[in-house]
């Protein structure tokens, strides 16, 4: 398992990991972009907005988007799951960061009971006019040293 820092040249990768988790965790949430919308997502938008940061085990496992206070990604490929990959990212996270937010669905508990577990606490929730899937969802906060 080997961490590094994302390139454009990872976009493809991590859209595929970003589609499966986001398929296998939240099979009730519309896909609303396709495959290749999401190349170009992360390619056009993430990746030079964003620190990223990837896993590595036989290719892209798992990955962390990062923006100054905030992650804005973070996903583990369902075929990794369970293997600490993302409790690995969300420590380096927290490692880089003095307080995070972050936002999940109100309907993805899987997500809620990993963020909690680890600290973070709801301070917003909404009924999800606010995103382009329109489910409702909750804004996170992690406090270092809390």
């Amino acid at each position: 398992m080997t961490l590094r820092l994302a390139d454009i040249s990872d976009a493809e990768a991590i859209a595929i990991v970003h589609r499966a988790a986001r398929d296998a965790a939240m099979p009730w949430l519309p896909a609303l972009h396709t495959p290749e919308e999401n190349v170009v997502f992360f390619r056009e938008t993430v990746l030079p907005k964003s620190d990223v940061w990837l896993v590595e085990a036989g290719g892209v496992a798992a990955f962390i988007a990062m923006t100054p206070g905030w992650i804005d990604h973070l996903y583990v490929s369902p075929s990794h799951w369970r293997r600490g990959m993302g409790a690995s990212l969300l420590e380096f996270a927290k490692g880089r960061h003095a307080a995070l937010e972050l936002w999940t669905f109100q309907r993805n508990q899987r997500a809620r009971n990993f963020y909690e577990r680890f600290g973070f606490s709801v301070a917003q929730t909404t009924n999800g006019a606010g995103n382009e899937e329109h489910e409702p969802d909750m804004r996170y906060v992690w406090q270092g040293g809390a």
